[in-house]
């Protein structure tokens, strides 16, 4: 059983344009997100890859303005 840690955040520009319409043009590096754990029982990590990547793109990311990583913890990692 795998332990993931995965990252959802706004693509850089999508925040970044929005706030630079508002007038805040001096307000850059914008990013926000957010950050799902889960375990995964496959035996291979390609299979928990094709898990995770599944997932991310049809249920957790909308791919159009988010981007997604991943990372297996280690045992002992804090998830």
């Amino acid at each position: 059983m795998k332990t993931i840690e995965l990252h959802i955040t706004l693509q850089p520009q999508a925040l970044n344009r929005a706030v630079h319409d508002l007038g805040y043009k001096q307000v850059n590096d914008i990013r926000v997100g957010k950050v799902l754990y889960m375990t995964v029982d496959e035996a291979t990590d390609e299979a928990v890859h094709n898990v995770v990547t599944t997932l991310s793109e049809k249920l957790f990311a909308n791919t159009v303005i988010e981007e997604y990583s991943y990372k297996v913890l280690e045992e002992g990692e804090k998830a």
